[in-house]
């Protein structure tokens, strides 16, 4: 069977290429995220980049989608048309009206075995605007600023460069995201300006397969792409996302995929960032909330209690007997339809 050997030549120090997924993600401890069983899925709370007035990711993007798909629908158009234009012409070329078009405007000369062309007039490029000079460029007379004479006799005199620049007030600070954390930065919405972090639950695609032509992805200037971005475009795509309360998203302790992916649930462990629900006169907090992967992360449900506060939460192992989840006061509690320890008895 031959011996085991290790090869010291191929090691490679931990962190040596490192490749940002998420930006910002919202973790309160290691279970504040979670993997698919295959490993193609990453699931969590992240903050996203988005516009003024928009406040779902999914939404920005499949608008971005639909854009897209106008666009290539349209170059597919004109394509078309150009095809078709440049095929008329070729007709029109062979055609035996230009031929007598031509020949009406020549006539033979005195000399024999030659022709002229009675069209005289000059050339008139296409529009029908005639021909013009380009003129000189013209520069304006070098001058002095004039002198500031509001100043006072002990403050020195400002730089001529700076004289006549008016005072401009100071706004805000202008907060940069990280190119990572915005969603469709092509969008015309980031074209107006402004816009704020919004928390998501997301999943993200972990693929590492390479392009379909297998050539890597030209380069974004708009995004500063490694070659790891390059050879691998689906890696931290954003898959499904829906946003999430400012308040319940510093609450949330724990994400978790079911065993197929089709479901995700957020667990909550900070009550005094969560809003309270008045239910006849008993105070009670959300705990858990269950959203559908598969339809576009839709809400399901969410469950709420008095006394617990949510440390981690999981499903189980195999699909449709439901999840646990573990409280700080010590308690555990099963959500499933039967006892798990009926399918064992």
């Amino acid at each position: 069977r031959g011996v085991l050997t290790w090869n010291y030549d191929v090691v490679m120090e931990a962190l040596h290429n490192p490749r940002t997924i998420i930006p910002r993600v919202l973790l309160y401890n290691d279970g504040g995220f979670d993997l698919s069983q295959d490993g193609k899925i990453l699931s969590a709370c992240a903050d996203f980049w988005l516009p003024d007035g928009i406040d779902n990711a999914l939404e920005l993007l499949e608008s971005q989608q639909q854009m897209d798909d106008d666009d290539a629908h349209r170059q597919q158009q004109l394509s078309q048309q150009q095809q078709q234009l440049s095929q008329q012409q070729q007709q029109q070329s062979l055609s035996p009206d230009d031929t007598m078009d031509d020949e009406s405007n020549r006539t033979t000369s005195p000399v024999a075995g030659t022709t002229t062309n009675t069209n005289f007039s000059s050339p008139t490029p296409r529009g029908g605007q005639q021909y013009q000079e380009p003129q000189p460029y013209s520069f304006p007379d070098p001058r002095t600023p004039p002198p500031n004479m509001s100043l006072n006799s002990l403050e020195p005199p400002s730089p001529p460069g700076k004289r006549n620049i008016p005072t401009m007030p100071r706004g805000p600070p202008i907060h940069c995201p990280h190119p990572l954390s915005v969603v469709a930065p092509d969008h015309p919405a980031h074209l107006v300006g402004g816009g704020r972090y919004v928390p998501h639950i997301v999943t993200v695609s972990l693929d590492t397969s390479p392009p379909p032509d297998g050539e890597p992805i030209p380069l974004n200037p708009k995004i500063v792409r490694t070659e790891s971005m390059r050879r691998h475009p689906n890696l931290g795509r954003l898959l499904m996302a829906a946003p999430l309360h400012g308040n319940k998203s510093s609450g949330v302790t724990c994400v978790k995929l079911s065993p197929t992916a089709e479901y995700c649930l957020l667990g909550y462990g900070v009550r005094e960032n969560i809003p309270a629900v008045d239910d006849g006169g008993e105070v009670r907090h959300p705990v858990t909330s269950l959203y559908n992967v598969k339809k576009g992360m839709k809400h399901v449900c969410t469950l709420t209690c008095a006394d617990d506060d949510v440390n981690i939460a999981r499903f189980h192992p195999e699909s449709g007997h439901g999840f646990v989840y573990g409280t700080k006061q010590g308690r555990v509690r099963v959500l499933a339809k039967r006892p798990w320890n009926y399918y064992h008895l």
